[in-house]
């Protein structure tokens, strides 16, 4: 293993809670997060959770980027 792997193997391991959400539950709320991103909205209680699962979850954050997109994309094309 590299270093570069090794270190955001740490990195992730420092960074797990001690309660955290699951890939499906991350799922059911990742528009509400996005939604709140986009307009600015301080992250805070249940979407921080989503934040920091997106952080550990490669799955969930591709999802997350994606809608993110989706979302840009649709609001920049209603203006």
């Amino acid at each position: 293993m590299d270093n570069k792997k090794f270190n955001r193997l740490i990195k992730k391991i420092i960074d797990t809670e001690e309660e955290e959400i699951s890939c499906s539950v991350c799922f059911d709320l990742v528009s509400d997060y996005v939604d709140a991103e986009l307009a600015g909205i301080e992250i805070k209680g249940v979407l921080r959770q989503v934040q920091q699962h997106l952080g550990q979850c490669r799955a969930c954050y591709d999802e997350y980027e994606t809608l993110r997109d989706f979302v840009k994309d649709e609001d920049s094309s209603q203006r």
